[in-house]
């Protein structure tokens, strides 16, 4: 499993926000560990504030192991031994590892809105704060402890054949993107006092940032093409006491383009002549959550959360017989695009805690997750702190 970091200051003031809202007039707990089952009643706008906070340093492989970010630059990179004759020889290879560190912070604003009391229409607008922070190990000065070491994979990075941008934390300018907005539509089939369910058709645009070829490290804020999702979600109630949520997720994901450099997945340092706007046909998905939690009081209520998450493997192909002549001229040999589609078939599973909280007008809920386990490809062992604040107002 991987590190927990310290609470950011986003999630501390999100939290004491939530806290003091949700507290001001209670009523009968709703369970916010997962998406619900009810929609806004006709005429009333719902609004939803819901902070998602996502770090990691490590990546499971294929083989379902861990191992750091950017692992694989050591052996890329490391060159003949170095050896020194002091009465006894002693070799040492020049080369230094790479402490890579990323956050992804996504802050959606949801509006949704009840045609009648049992179909509702909504969209969820999301800004996407990425930082991927990069060094070299420092020495107690606060300098980098293998300068040499560091100033030659800079060189080589920064050398022609590879022009990668060099180690070193994303420059704020580069910090915020618009993610992929999202628009869906919804119906309450069923509600009792013991059991409620929904489904919905979701809409995901192409309004991200892709990851760009050049950086390493660099994190997308979205896929930039179009996927269509249902989903199916049920709400249980037992003993007055108990409460079962279920979700379950289904996507296909539509044809686009990608810009990436044509090359093995568990390699990182591909030369920039092998860089190609690819078609692209990213693998469907399956995802299922569940989220039992208990009611202590009328207000308040805790409880467990687990997901499932499987995607079926990405498709990549030159758009025309010239863009595969131009990659072989550079590289001097021919290379298929399909090469890339190895690694894109992903499985994870994530465990996790959430309490919530309701008031008469206002709800509100925090959850901590945790990837435990992953395979297929490199999946990254994600610590995730979810806040959700949601408030309704009937406007006719």
């Amino acid at each position: 499993m991987g590190y927990a970091p310290p609470l950011p200051p986003l999630f501390k003031y999100c939290l004491s926000l939530t806290l003091g809202a949700v507290l001001v007039r209670p009523g009968p707990v709703r369970a916010q560990a997962g998406p619900r089952t009810d929609t806004p009643r006709a005429g009333t706008l719902r609004v939803t504030f819901e902070p998602v906070i996502t770090t990691w340093e490590r990546e499971f492989t294929d083989d379902g192991h861990e191992r750091q970010v950017g692992a694989s630059l050591f052996s890329e990179t490391k060159p003949p031994l170095q050896c020194t004759r002091t009465g006894v020889v002693v070799c040492r290879y020049l080369f230094t590892p790479v402490f890579v560190r990323v956050e992804r912070r996504v802050t959606p604003l949801a509006l949704e809105f009840g045609i009648t009391n049992r179909f509702a229409v909504g969209a969820k607008v999301p800004i996407v704060r990425a930082n991927t922070r990069e060094t070299y190990p420092l020495d107690s000065l606060g300098r980098p402890g293998f300068a040499k070491a560091a100033q030659r994979l800079d060189s080589i990075l920064q050398d022609s054949t590879y022009a990668f941008a060099p180690i070193a934390e994303t420059t704020r300018r580069l910090r915020y993107f618009a993610g992929d907005v999202e628009v869906q539509a919804k119906y309450r089939f069923l509600e009792s006092p013991r059991f409620a369910l929904s489904a919905a058709m979701l809409v995901r645009l192409p309004t991200g940032h892709q990851d760009s070829p050049d950086d390493l490290f660099d994190v997308a804020t979205g896929d930039h093409q179009t996927d269509i999702e249902i989903q199916v979600a049920q709400e249980l109630t037992l003993f007055d006491r108990l409460w079962l949520n279920a979700l379950v997720r289904a996507g296909r994901q539509q044809a686009g383009t990608r810009t990436r450099r044509v090359g093995p997945e568990s390699v990182l340092l591909i030369p920039h002549a092998a860089l190609a706007t690819l078609a692209w046909d990213p693998g469907d998905y399956v995802g299922v959550d569940v989220a039992p939690l208990l009611r202590f009081s009328r207000s308040f209520g805790a409880g467990l959360t687990a997901g499932y998450y499987t995607q079926t493997r990405d498709r990549y192909s030159y758009r025309s017989a010239q863009d595969s002549i131009a990659v072989a001229t550079g590289l001097g040999a021919p290379i298929a695009a399909s090469i890339l589609d190895a690694g894109t078939a992903l499985r994870w599973a994530r465990l996790g805690f959430a309490v919530t909280y309701q008031g008469r007008d206002v709800e509100g809920s925090l959850s901590f997750e945790q990837t435990v386990s992953g395979s297929g490809g490199l999946v990254p062992v994600a610590t995730v702190f979810r806040i959700v604040m949601r408030t309704s107002r009937r406007l006719f």
